[in-house]
């Protein structure tokens, strides 16, 4: 879906931990509607983004929300420059697992200081397209286990707003870079 299925909470504690050190580029992979865009414009010195679905670019007026938006699949992104926060807000899901992995050994390799993830860690089931979009399918359902052996830490476990999936909020911070 184009809107985020994460509790408030957990989106707070991402917002707060961004704002705490304003002076950052910041990386949105997946903007669906563009709620980082929204939320962040103003308060960091970058914000660009990355859609899949060319569609959502004018449905949410999304050039308008990102200092710079690129229209690609993350599978085959490979700009990422200097950032220092990436957020990859309901994307993992989306991704079949090893294009998820060898994503997130690039990022790695990138050394981006501080990388957030959210993402269903119970039962959440979309198949197919949804909003025309084929990129809205769920192709792996990840465990809270996995995302810890990727080197994320969880910051925050809630539920969507129908109680019926939970969400987590997580964090990869790379310790070779001073935050």
């Amino acid at each position: 879906m184009p809107q985020s299925q994460q509790p408030k909470e957990g989106e707070q504690i991402i917002l707060d931990q961004i704002r705490a050190t304003p002076e950052v580029a910041v990386l949105d992979v997946g903007c669906g509607e563009g709620k980082w865009g929204d939320a962040l414009f103003d308060d960091v010195d970058i914000i660009d983004g990355v859609e899949a679905w060319e569609p959502y670019v004018e449905k949410y007026s999304l050039k308008s929300k990102y200092d710079t938006l690129f229209v690609a699949d993350i599978k085959d992104f490979k700009h990422i420059g200097a950032y220092d926060v990436m957020i990859l807000g309901d994307v993992f899901e989306h991704l079949e697992y090893d294009d998820a992995i060898k994503f997130i050994e690039y990022v790695k390799e990138k050394k981006i200081p501080r990388v957030y993830l959210t993402l269903p860690i119970s039962l959440c089931v979309q198949n197919g397209m949804a909003y025309g979009n084929p990129y809205e399918t769920h192709r792996y359902q990840w465990k809270h286990e996995e995302i810890v052996e990727l080197g994320f830490e969880q910051l925050h476990e809630g539920y969507n707003e129908n109680g019926l999936v939970k969400i987590g909020t997580y964090v990869m911070k790379n310790e070779n870079i001073n935050n």
